[in-house]
């Protein structure tokens, strides 16, 4: 089906419009959600901006990509991207169901923090250590300094460059006998 040059552009540009004006409405929605979540963990950690950018430059492409496939006779399946489909995400929530809890315990502190605890530490240094205004910096970077170096851990982590641990075999289980 023959769509309207300028309208893909237009909704090329914006992340996931394209895919969605070609029926791909599971891709879309993955690149709307991604570029979504980049700009508001953005709002928290600047860097992070910077993914939602690689977001729109993939989506403006894949829009394109998209329309070479179809013309081709090879369209490409619809699916979330990162995931797979519905059911991969289904299976995914109760087994991550702990990480997800944690994530929102720490969105919750975080807010609690930003909303009344660092307010309530800025008026408490300004009145009793008269810092005039450098305990606003102080007290409101905080969280920013925290997800740094949570950022920087899981990447040593996911770099596999954090130190090997100790062999304890005292702390193994003896193999299971199978009859």
């Amino acid at each position: 089906m023959k769509k309207n040059a300028f309208l893909t552009f237009i909704f090329a540009c914006i992340p996931g419009a394209g895919q969605m004006y070609y029926g791909y409405m599971q891709r879309g929605l993955s690149l709307v959600t991604m570029c979504g979540l980049c700009l508001m963990a953005g709002t928290v950690f600047d860097p992070i901006v910077f993914f939602a950018v690689i977001v729109w430059m993939y989506s403006f492409f894949d829009t394109y990509d998209l329309i070479r496939h179809m013309a081709a006779g090879e369209p490409k399946e619809d699916a979330l991207l990162l995931i797979g489909s519905v059911d991969d995400v289904k299976k995914l929530i109760p087994q991550h169901s702990k990480l997800v809890g944690w994530g929102l315990v720490g969105v919750g502190v975080w807010a609690l923090y930003d909303l009344v605890i660092g307010n309530w530490l800025v008026d408490f240094l300004d009145y009793v250590l008269h810092y005039n205004g450098y305990a606003y910096q102080i007290i409101h970077g905080i969280p920013n300094l925290i997800i740094a170096c949570l950022l920087i851990y899981a990447g040593i982590r996911l770099l596999g460059l954090h130190p090997a641990k100790k062999d304890n075999h005292d702390d193994e289980l003896p193999p299971y006998p199978h009859e």
